[in-house]
């Protein structure tokens, strides 16, 4: 049977700034800017504050789609960015 929702929430690390508009993610930290277009896909983003600790999270909800193939390449885009370099 097909999946018809996955969901996924993910921390947003301190020192990086996420706008979410119209299934387009830009992230920015004190290296830059990076933006990602997702509106090819059946996606679903959402910024949210966790009621707990009061960070805030990203909600990304895949309709009718693998897991496997969209969702981890959001926190790949935020991660990226605060890497330190070798």
């Amino acid at each position: 049977m097909k999946t018809i929702l996955s969901s996924e929430t993910m921390d947003i690390p301190d020192g990086v700034n996420i706008k979410v508009k119209a299934k387009v993610i830009g992230v920015e930290d004190p290296r830059g800017k990076l933006t990602r277009n997702f509106k090819h896909l059946n996606l679903d983003l959402h910024l949210i504050k966790d009621e707990s600790t009061g960070k805030r999270k990203l909600r990304i909800e895949a309709w009718f789609g693998s897991r496997k193939t969209s969702l981890p390449s959001v926190p790949r885009l935020a991660t990226s960015r605060i890497r330190l370099p070798v």
